[in-house]
Protein backbone atom coordinates (compact mmCIF):
# COMPACT_ATOMS: atom_id res chain seq x y z
CA UNK A 1 0.00 0.00 0.00
CA UNK A 2 2.96 2.37 0.86
CA UNK A 3 4.61 1.55 -2.47
CA UNK A 4 1.39 2.32 -4.35
CA UNK A 5 1.08 5.64 -2.53
CA UNK A 6 4.67 6.58 -3.45
CA UNK A 7 4.03 5.76 -7.12
CA UNK A 8 0.85 7.88 -7.14
CA UNK A 9 2.77 10.76 -5.55
CA UNK A 10 5.39 10.66 -8.31
CA UNK A 11 2.75 10.66 -11.11
CA UNK A 12 1.87 13.79 -13.02
CA UNK A 13 -1.48 15.54 -12.43
CA UNK A 14 -2.67 14.49 -15.92
CA UNK A 15 -2.02 10.79 -15.17
CA UNK A 16 -3.75 11.04 -11.79
CA UNK A 17 -6.87 12.53 -13.43
CA UNK A 18 -7.02 9.65 -15.95
CA UNK A 19 -6.79 7.05 -13.15
CA UNK A 20 -9.55 8.74 -11.11
CA UNK A 21 -11.88 8.89 -14.17
CA UNK A 22 -11.26 5.21 -14.91
CA UNK A 23 -12.10 4.26 -11.31
CA UNK A 24 -15.33 6.29 -11.37
CA UNK A 25 -16.47 4.66 -14.65
CA UNK A 26 -15.75 1.21 -13.23
CA UNK A 27 -17.82 1.98 -10.12
CA UNK A 28 -20.71 3.37 -12.21
CA UNK A 29 -20.78 0.22 -14.34
CA UNK A 30 -20.77 -1.99 -11.26
CA UNK A 31 -23.72 -0.20 -9.62
CA UNK A 32 -25.70 -0.01 -12.90
CA UNK A 33 -25.70 -3.80 -13.45
CA UNK A 34 -28.37 -4.62 -10.82
CA UNK A 35 -30.59 -1.78 -12.10
CA UNK A 36 -30.27 -2.99 -15.72
CA UNK A 37 -31.13 -6.52 -14.61
CA UNK A 38 -34.21 -5.20 -12.74
CA UNK A 39 -35.47 -3.30 -15.79
CA UNK A 40 -34.83 -6.29 -18.04
CA UNK A 41 -36.66 -8.61 -15.63
CA UNK A 42 -39.70 -6.32 -15.55
CA UNK A 43 -39.76 -6.06 -19.32
CA UNK A 44 -39.85 -9.84 -19.55
CA UNK A 45 -42.67 -10.01 -16.99
CA UNK A 46 -44.69 -7.52 -19.01
CA UNK A 47 -44.20 -9.61 -22.14
CA UNK A 48 -45.35 -12.75 -20.35
CA UNK A 49 -48.43 -11.01 -18.99
CA UNK A 50 -49.34 -9.79 -22.44
CA UNK A 51 -49.20 -13.32 -23.79
CA UNK A 52 -51.16 -14.85 -20.93
CA UNK A 53 -54.00 -12.31 -20.71
CA UNK A 54 -55.06 -11.49 -24.28
CA UNK A 55 -58.36 -9.82 -25.06
CA UNK A 56 -59.98 -12.42 -27.32
CA UNK A 57 -63.66 -11.89 -27.92
CA UNK A 58 -65.84 -12.73 -30.93
CA UNK A 59 -69.46 -12.59 -32.04
CA UNK A 60 -70.08 -16.11 -33.33
CA UNK A 61 -72.88 -18.41 -34.31
CA UNK A 62 -74.84 -20.06 -31.49
CA UNK A 63 -72.28 -22.74 -30.55
CA UNK A 64 -69.02 -20.88 -31.31
CA UNK A 65 -69.02 -21.46 -35.07
CA UNK A 66 -67.65 -18.97 -37.60
CA UNK A 67 -69.71 -15.76 -37.48
CA UNK A 68 -70.10 -15.93 -41.28
CA UNK A 69 -72.66 -18.69 -40.73
CA UNK A 70 -74.81 -16.39 -38.58
CA UNK A 71 -77.48 -15.33 -41.07
CA UNK A 72 -80.30 -12.91 -40.25
CA UNK A 73 -80.69 -11.54 -43.77
CA UNK A 74 -84.31 -12.67 -44.18
CA UNK A 75 -87.28 -12.21 -41.88
CA UNK A 76 -90.15 -14.44 -42.99
CA UNK A 77 -93.15 -12.13 -42.68
CA UNK A 78 -96.51 -13.40 -43.92
CA UNK A 79 -99.98 -11.88 -43.81
CA UNK A 80 -101.67 -15.30 -43.93
CA UNK A 81 -103.92 -16.15 -41.01
CA UNK A 82 -102.05 -18.18 -38.39
CA UNK A 83 -98.63 -17.44 -39.87
CA UNK A 84 -95.77 -16.94 -37.37
CA UNK A 85 -95.30 -13.39 -36.09
CA UNK A 86 -91.82 -13.87 -34.67
CA UNK A 87 -88.50 -15.45 -35.60
CA UNK A 88 -85.56 -16.42 -33.40
CA UNK A 89 -81.86 -16.23 -34.24
CA UNK A 90 -79.43 -17.82 -31.78
CA UNK A 91 -75.89 -16.40 -31.62
CA UNK A 92 -73.02 -16.38 -29.13
CA UNK A 93 -70.17 -14.36 -27.70
CA UNK A 94 -67.05 -16.53 -27.65
CA UNK A 95 -63.44 -16.09 -26.63
CA UNK A 96 -60.71 -16.74 -24.06
CA UNK A 97 -59.40 -15.09 -20.88
CA UNK A 98 -62.45 -12.82 -20.55
CA UNK A 99 -64.32 -12.92 -17.25
CA UNK A 100 -67.18 -10.62 -18.24
CA UNK A 101 -68.16 -8.50 -21.21
CA UNK A 102 -70.58 -5.87 -22.51
CA UNK A 103 -73.00 -6.81 -25.28
CA UNK A 104 -74.22 -4.05 -27.62
CA UNK A 105 -77.03 -4.00 -30.16
CA UNK A 106 -78.14 -1.26 -32.56
CA UNK A 107 -80.62 -1.13 -35.42
CA UNK A 108 -82.46 1.21 -37.74
CA UNK A 109 -86.26 1.38 -37.64
CA UNK A 110 -87.53 1.26 -41.24
CA UNK A 111 -89.66 -1.70 -40.18
CA UNK A 112 -91.40 -1.59 -36.78
CA UNK A 113 -89.91 -4.87 -35.60
CA UNK A 114 -89.63 -5.55 -31.88
CA UNK A 115 -86.20 -6.89 -30.97
CA UNK A 116 -85.67 -8.87 -27.79
CA UNK A 117 -82.53 -10.64 -26.56
CA UNK A 118 -82.55 -13.62 -24.22
CA UNK A 119 -79.87 -15.61 -22.51
CA UNK A 120 -79.74 -18.89 -24.41
CA UNK A 121 -79.57 -22.08 -22.35
CA UNK A 122 -78.61 -25.25 -24.22
CA UNK A 123 -80.92 -27.86 -22.74
CA UNK A 124 -79.40 -30.90 -21.07
CA UNK A 125 -80.42 -33.72 -18.79
CA UNK A 126 -78.69 -36.45 -16.79
CA UNK A 127 -77.36 -37.96 -20.03
CA UNK A 128 -75.80 -34.72 -21.28
CA UNK A 129 -76.89 -32.24 -23.93
CA UNK A 130 -80.38 -32.91 -25.30
CA UNK A 131 -80.11 -33.93 -28.96
CA UNK A 132 -83.67 -35.15 -29.53
CA UNK A 133 -86.99 -33.36 -29.30
CA UNK A 134 -88.27 -35.86 -26.74
CA UNK A 135 -85.33 -35.33 -24.39
CA UNK A 136 -85.59 -31.53 -24.76
CA UNK A 137 -89.32 -31.62 -23.93
CA UNK A 138 -88.57 -33.72 -20.85
CA UNK A 139 -85.88 -31.21 -19.82
CA UNK A 140 -88.43 -28.37 -20.07
CA UNK A 141 -90.93 -30.34 -17.99
CA UNK A 142 -88.29 -30.97 -15.32
CA UNK A 143 -87.26 -27.28 -15.30
CA UNK A 144 -90.88 -26.15 -14.98
CA UNK A 145 -91.38 -28.53 -12.06
CA UNK A 146 -88.30 -27.07 -10.33
CA UNK A 147 -89.53 -23.53 -10.93
CA UNK A 148 -93.00 -24.37 -9.64
CA UNK A 149 -91.51 -25.82 -6.45
CA UNK A 150 -89.29 -22.76 -6.02
CA UNK A 151 -92.25 -20.38 -6.42
CA UNK A 152 -94.24 -22.37 -3.88
CA UNK A 153 -91.40 -22.20 -1.36
CA UNK A 154 -90.82 -18.45 -1.92
CA UNK A 155 -94.32 -16.91 -2.00
CA UNK A 156 -93.10 -13.49 -0.88
CA UNK A 157 -90.73 -12.96 -3.80
CA UNK A 158 -92.11 -10.49 -6.36
CA UNK A 159 -90.29 -12.03 -9.33
CA UNK A 160 -91.40 -15.59 -9.88
CA UNK A 161 -89.59 -18.28 -11.85
CA UNK A 162 -90.87 -18.65 -15.41
CA UNK A 163 -93.03 -21.48 -16.70
CA UNK A 164 -91.66 -22.26 -20.17
CA UNK A 165 -93.41 -23.59 -23.25
CA UNK A 166 -91.47 -25.94 -25.50
CA UNK A 167 -93.33 -24.66 -28.58
CA UNK A 168 -92.61 -20.94 -28.08
CA UNK A 169 -89.53 -20.77 -25.84
CA UNK A 170 -87.22 -23.37 -27.39
CA UNK A 171 -85.18 -23.02 -30.59
CA UNK A 172 -84.01 -26.08 -32.50
CA UNK A 173 -80.46 -25.63 -33.76
CA UNK A 174 -78.03 -27.74 -35.81
CA UNK A 175 -74.44 -27.39 -34.59
CA UNK A 176 -71.64 -26.54 -37.01
CA UNK A 177 -67.86 -26.88 -36.78
CA UNK A 178 -66.20 -24.92 -33.97
CA UNK A 179 -64.50 -21.71 -35.08
CA UNK A 180 -60.74 -22.06 -35.46
CA UNK A 181 -60.26 -18.38 -34.51
CA UNK A 182 -60.62 -19.54 -30.91
CA UNK A 183 -57.32 -21.35 -30.44
CA UNK A 184 -57.20 -24.83 -28.90
CA UNK A 185 -60.96 -24.83 -28.35
CA UNK A 186 -62.11 -28.37 -27.58
CA UNK A 187 -65.87 -27.77 -27.58
CA UNK A 188 -66.64 -31.47 -27.27
CA UNK A 189 -64.62 -31.80 -24.05
CA UNK A 190 -65.69 -28.51 -22.46
CA UNK A 191 -69.38 -28.51 -23.45
CA UNK A 192 -70.19 -31.99 -24.76
CA UNK A 193 -71.35 -30.58 -28.13
CA UNK A 194 -70.27 -31.99 -31.49
CA UNK A 195 -70.68 -30.74 -35.05
CA UNK A 196 -73.80 -31.93 -36.96
CA UNK A 197 -75.72 -32.60 -33.74
CA UNK A 198 -79.12 -31.01 -33.19
CA UNK A 199 -79.42 -29.16 -29.89
CA UNK A 200 -82.28 -27.26 -28.29
CA UNK A 201 -81.76 -23.73 -26.96
CA UNK A 202 -84.08 -22.28 -24.34
CA UNK A 203 -84.87 -18.57 -24.41
CA UNK A 204 -84.41 -18.08 -20.68
CA UNK A 205 -83.99 -14.66 -19.03
CA UNK A 206 -84.90 -11.68 -21.25
CA UNK A 207 -82.19 -9.02 -21.03
CA UNK A 208 -83.55 -6.74 -23.78
CA UNK A 209 -87.31 -6.23 -24.05
CA UNK A 210 -87.65 -3.75 -26.93
CA UNK A 211 -89.49 -1.01 -25.00
CA UNK A 212 -88.70 2.72 -25.07
CA UNK A 213 -86.87 2.58 -21.73
CA UNK A 214 -84.85 -0.40 -22.99
CA UNK A 215 -82.80 1.84 -25.31
CA UNK A 216 -80.38 4.66 -24.64
CA UNK A 217 -81.86 7.02 -27.22
CA UNK A 218 -85.46 6.00 -27.93
CA UNK A 219 -88.62 8.06 -28.22
CA UNK A 220 -92.22 7.34 -29.22
CA UNK A 221 -93.30 8.67 -32.61
CA UNK A 222 -96.75 10.13 -33.30
CA UNK A 223 -98.12 6.70 -34.23
CA UNK A 224 -96.75 5.11 -31.00
CA UNK A 225 -93.87 3.63 -32.98
CA UNK A 226 -90.50 3.44 -31.21
CA UNK A 227 -87.76 5.31 -33.09
CA UNK A 228 -84.45 6.96 -32.22
CA UNK A 229 -84.11 10.58 -31.16
CA UNK A 230 -83.00 13.00 -33.86
CA UNK A 231 -80.41 15.77 -33.53
CA UNK A 232 -83.05 18.33 -32.54
CA UNK A 233 -84.24 16.16 -29.61
CA UNK A 234 -81.00 16.61 -27.67
CA UNK A 235 -80.64 19.56 -25.33
CA UNK A 236 -78.18 20.65 -22.67
CA UNK A 237 -75.55 18.12 -21.60
CA UNK A 238 -77.48 15.03 -22.74
CA UNK A 239 -75.34 12.64 -24.74
CA UNK A 240 -76.07 13.12 -28.44
CA UNK A 241 -76.21 9.73 -30.15
CA UNK A 242 -77.01 11.39 -33.47
CA UNK A 243 -73.55 13.03 -33.39
CA UNK A 244 -71.97 9.66 -32.62
CA UNK A 245 -73.49 8.27 -35.81
CA UNK A 246 -73.64 11.14 -38.27
CA UNK A 247 -71.45 13.86 -36.69
CA UNK A 248 -72.45 17.23 -38.21
CA UNK A 249 -74.69 15.77 -40.91
CA UNK A 250 -78.29 16.45 -39.86
CA UNK A 251 -80.38 15.69 -42.98
CA UNK A 252 -81.27 12.17 -41.85
CA UNK A 253 -84.51 10.22 -42.28
CA UNK A 254 -85.97 9.57 -38.85
CA UNK A 255 -85.99 5.81 -39.42
CA UNK A 256 -82.29 5.85 -40.34
CA UNK A 257 -81.35 7.07 -36.86
CA UNK A 258 -80.21 3.85 -35.11
CA UNK A 259 -81.46 2.83 -31.70
CA UNK A 260 -78.73 1.84 -29.23
CA UNK A 261 -78.84 -0.76 -26.47
CA UNK A 262 -76.19 -2.37 -24.28
CA UNK A 263 -75.80 -4.57 -21.22
CA UNK A 264 -72.58 -4.65 -19.20
CA UNK A 265 -71.23 -7.19 -16.74
CA UNK A 266 -72.36 -10.33 -18.56
CA UNK A 267 -70.41 -13.31 -17.18
CA UNK A 268 -68.56 -15.36 -19.77
CA UNK A 269 -69.96 -18.53 -18.24
CA UNK A 270 -72.94 -18.91 -15.86
CA UNK A 271 -72.18 -17.85 -12.30
CA UNK A 272 -72.23 -21.39 -10.93
CA UNK A 273 -69.36 -22.32 -13.29
CA UNK A 274 -67.30 -19.11 -13.16
CA UNK A 275 -65.10 -20.01 -10.16
CA UNK A 276 -63.73 -23.16 -11.82
CA UNK A 277 -63.58 -22.05 -15.46
CA UNK A 278 -60.36 -20.02 -15.31
CA UNK A 279 -58.91 -19.06 -18.69
CA UNK A 280 -60.61 -21.81 -20.69
CA UNK A 281 -62.12 -20.89 -24.05
CA UNK A 282 -65.85 -20.25 -23.76
CA UNK A 283 -69.00 -19.33 -25.60
CA UNK A 284 -72.12 -17.76 -24.12
CA UNK A 285 -75.28 -18.28 -26.15
CA UNK A 286 -78.03 -15.70 -26.70
CA UNK A 287 -81.23 -15.63 -28.72
CA UNK A 288 -82.24 -12.59 -30.76
CA UNK A 289 -86.01 -12.69 -31.07
CA UNK A 290 -87.68 -10.55 -33.77
CA UNK A 291 -91.46 -10.07 -33.66
CA UNK A 292 -93.92 -7.98 -35.67
CA UNK A 293 -97.47 -7.05 -36.53
CA UNK A 294 -97.87 -8.23 -40.17
CA UNK A 295 -100.12 -5.27 -41.01
CA UNK A 296 -97.30 -2.81 -40.24
CA UNK A 297 -94.44 -4.49 -42.13
CA UNK A 298 -93.37 -3.60 -45.65
CA UNK A 299 -91.51 -6.15 -47.78
CA UNK A 300 -89.73 -3.27 -49.54
CA UNK A 301 -87.91 -1.93 -46.47
CA UNK A 302 -84.52 -3.00 -45.15
CA UNK A 303 -82.99 -2.44 -41.73
CA UNK A 304 -79.38 -2.53 -40.56
CA UNK A 305 -78.58 -4.49 -37.40
CA UNK A 306 -75.31 -4.28 -35.46
CA UNK A 307 -74.04 -6.67 -32.78
CA UNK A 308 -70.80 -6.09 -30.89
CA UNK A 309 -69.13 -7.14 -27.66
CA UNK A 310 -66.16 -5.87 -25.71
CA UNK A 311 -64.34 -6.97 -22.61
CA UNK A 312 -65.26 -5.44 -19.22
CA UNK A 313 -62.37 -4.10 -17.16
Amino acid sequence: MIAVAKKLKKMSIKTKVKIIIALLLTAATFFAMPAFAWFNHNRQIAELQKVKTPDLLFISNACAEDVRSFDISTIKVSTKTGAPTSQSFPFAVAGEYVTSFTLQFAHTTNNPFVYKIYYGEILSDANGVCTTEASAESAIEALNAQNLEYNSNHPSESQKKTNYSFDTDVVEYKVGTAWTAISEFDRDELYGIEADETVYILKSECIKNGTVSDYKNAKTDTDDRIIAKSDSDYTGSAHNYHDDTYEDYDVVNKYAEPLYWQKAGILSVPEEQSSSWGGNPFFRTFVLDVSWNPANISNKETDMLYLSAYRDY
